[in-house]
C-alpha cells in the first residue's frame, strides 16, 4: 500500500512531501498516457515505473495536484508539474518519491538501496580508493551498510544535479563523507573530485541526510 512517510520527508527542507511503497504496485494505477509511454519496455521496467508513479501520485496529491500523468522525458527523467520538482527511487522491495514546490529548492534527489545487495564485489565500482580504505577499517558487520550509504548518497546527488546541468557523473567523480547520528540516521557531505558543471553554474551546499529503515538505507539531498 502506498503511504505518506514523514521520516523520509524529514531528509529534505520544510515543505517536502514523501510517499513510499513496500512490495508490489496495486494494479490499474497508471493513466492511459503513462501506459502508452512505457508499453514498449520490459516487464521489470514497467513494474518499477508503476511503483514509482504510485508514490509520486500520492505525494503530489498532498500538494493539491491530482489527475496528472507523470510522463518520462527522452532521458527518462520524470516531467514534473509546473512549479514542482521531485525524485523517485526504487530498489528490490521498496519504492519512494519526494516532491516539493520549486520556490523552496531548485532540485532534489532521493535514492534507496537494499543493504544486502551492495555486496563487497560492487565496492570497487562504487567507491573511491579512499572510501574503500575507510570501509575496510570498519568492523565487518557494518561494512555493507556503510557501502550502501555511500552508494545511495552518490545516486541521490547525481539525480539532484542532472536536471540543472544535464551532466552525467561517474562514481569516481565525488566522494561521500558520512556523519553518523544516533537513532539510525545522519548527514553526508558531497566532496567533488573534479570540476563539476554544477559548481560553475551555482554554488549550492552539497550536503544531504540519510536514514536506515529495516533492510534499506535512503539518502536525500536538495539543491537550493
Amino acid at each position: 500500500m502506498t503511504e505518506l512517510c514523514a521520516e523520509l520527508a524529514a531528509l529534505f527542507p520544510s515543505g517536502a512531501v514523501a510517499a513510499q511503497l513496500q512490495g508490489s504496485t496495486p494494479p490499474g494505477h497508471l493513466s492511459q498516457d503513462e501506459i502508452h509511454a512505457i508499453s514498449h519496455c520490459s516487464e521489470n521496467r514497467i513494474r518499477d515505473f508503476s511503483a514509482g508513479r504510485s508514490c509520486a501520485r500520492r505525494a503530489l496529491k498532498e500538494l493539491g495536484i491530482e489527475g496528472f500523468s507523470l510522463l518520462p522525458a527522452k532521458d527518462r527523467q520524470p516531467v514534473w508539474p509546473a512549479g514542482v520538482t521531485g525524485s523517485i527511487t526504487h530498489t528490490e522491495g521498496y519504492t519512494a518519491a519526494v516532491v516539493i514546490r520549486q520556490g523552496r529548492v531548485r532540485c532534489l534527489g532521493v535514492d534507496s538501496e537494499l543493504i544486502s545487495s551492495v555486496h563487497e564485489g560492487l565496492w570497487p565500482r562504487i567507491c573511491t580508493p579512499a572510501e574503500l580504505e575507510g570501509l575496510r577499517g570498519f568492523a565487518s558487520a557494518g561494512r555493507d551498510e556503510r557501502a550502501a550509504l555511500i552508494f545511495a548518497a552518490k545516486e541521490a546527488f547525481y539525480k539532484s544535479q542532472f536536471p540543472l546541468t544535464g551532466e552525467w557523473l561517474g562514481f569516481a567523480d565525488v566522494a561521500i563523507e558520512l556523519q553518523e547520528a544516533p537513532g539510525g540516521g545522519g548527514a553526508f557531505v558531497v566532496a567533488p573530485l573534479r570540476p563539476l558543471l554544477l559548481l560553475r553554474q551555482h554554488q549550492p551546499s552539497l550536503a544531504g541526510r540519510f536514514r536506515r529503515h529495516g533492510e534499506f538505507v535512503t539518502a536525500g539531498i536538495a539543491l537550493r
